[in-house]
Formats: structure tokens, sequence, C-alpha cells
């Protein structure tokens, strides 16, 4: 897994402006503390799914999301997917807090940037698998749609960890639906037949507003 220092600068705000020497130091800095120290881990499982206009059933949850309905139009099957840094990313980040301010903002985006990097892993390991299965075979991921995303409720968090039974990687949440750890994702992956090229993961993102979001 690469920790991409280009994806780094964007949840930095750079919003594709070039770093100075210090700046690309402590990135790279960074993202060798957190590759050496950090083991991402993740569960998942795949479902049929039943679309709605407003409607999504996986796994047996049934969603209420226009925004998701939408997202997954052509899929047949779709991926529960759950996925953390672990405790000592979170430990790591603490520490620098303390000790040196400008590594821990540094540090909360290289997090962010691994646990996408970890997750697009883990997608490209279930489409290989995919083509294993005749019954699978041909089917391609849309890009992930996580709760909190438009109105796909932030509490289906909870139904996803419990279906996956998250405990065995450590994963739980707080009363709030807070995922603890905290560099730690939920995720809806769509497949379809049709494979659908998009210019970046912010195109089908309703977060249109998000201070990370690409020009689209």
């Amino acid at each position: 897994m690469e920790i991409s220092s280009k994806e780094v600068l964007r949840y930095l705000g750079f919003h594709g402006a070039e770093a100075n020497a210090r700046t690309s130091a402590v990135i790279e800095e960074m993202i060798a503390v957190f590759a050496a120290n950090v083991t991402p881990k993740s569960m998942y499982g795949i479902w049929d799914c039943q679309i709605d206009i407003s409607v999504v059933v996986i796994g047996g949850i049934t969603i209420n999301s226009k925004n998701l309905a939408k997202h997954l139009t052509d899929c047949r099957r779709a991926v529960l997917l759950a996925a953390t840094l672990g405790p000592q990313a979170d430990t790591l980040i603490r520490r620098y807090s303390v000790q040196d301010m400008e590594k821990a903002v540094v540090a909360q985006a290289v997090c962010a940037a691994m646990i996408e990097a970890y997750c697009d892993e883990i997608t490209g390991k279930i489409e290989n698998e995919f083509t294993q299965n005749k019954e699978l075979c041909g089917l391609h991921p849309v890009t992930r749609f996580s709760p909190g995303y438009g109105d796909f409720d932030i509490a289906h968090q909870k139904d996803i960890l419990n279906l996956l039974n998250c405990r065995r990687i450590g994963l739980t949440l707080t009363d709030g639906n807070m995922l603890i750890p905290s560099k730690s994702i939920t995720a809806v992956i769509g497949f379809s037949q049709e494979k659908k090229q998009t210019a970046g993961k912010c195109e089908s993102c309703a977060a249109v507003s998000c201070e990370f979001r690409e020009a689209v």
C-alpha cells in the first residue's frame, strides 16, 4: 500500500499547490512513521442489493437514502466494508499533538490518505475475487459511499459494525455513532456490470461543500 504525498497535500488544503521543502520533509517523515507503525485491518461482506427510489436493502439492513439509492443505480451486488488504522494511529497523533503541532496536523492528513489508500486496496482485492466467481465475474466497483454522506444516516454505522462483527478488529462506536479508533471508516461499495469512469472520487460524493473536494 502506497501513501500518496499528493493526497496528503490535498487533505492539508493545498489544492494542487506545491509544498515548500520543510513541509515536504515533514510529510515524508510522517508517511514513514505511520507506514512502519500502523497495521490497517478490515472486515467486509458481499450481498445482493435491492434498490428503490429512496430505499436500499443490503444484508438485511434497510437504508432510507435517496442519495445512496441513486449512487447504486444498476448495481447488482454491494459490499459493506469497515476499515481501521487501529489504536496506534490515534496514539501517535495524540503524541504529536503534545510534542509538535505541525507534525500532528500533517499526521492527521497522512492518516486520511492512508485509510483511503487501504480501502482502495481492499476494493481491488474484492474485484479480483469476483473474477474467480462465475456469478460475480464482470462486475465493477463504483466509488465508496459512507454513512454521513448526504442523507445516508450516520447511525447506520452501528448496523454495519454489528453485521460484520467488527469487534474482531477492535472497531466500536461511541454513543454518538462515531468510530473508535477514530481513523476508521465504514462504507457501501456497489458493484455494477457497467464500468463507470469518473474524473475522481469527489465526482460522485454528495458532500459538495467539503473543503477537500476537488474540482469536478
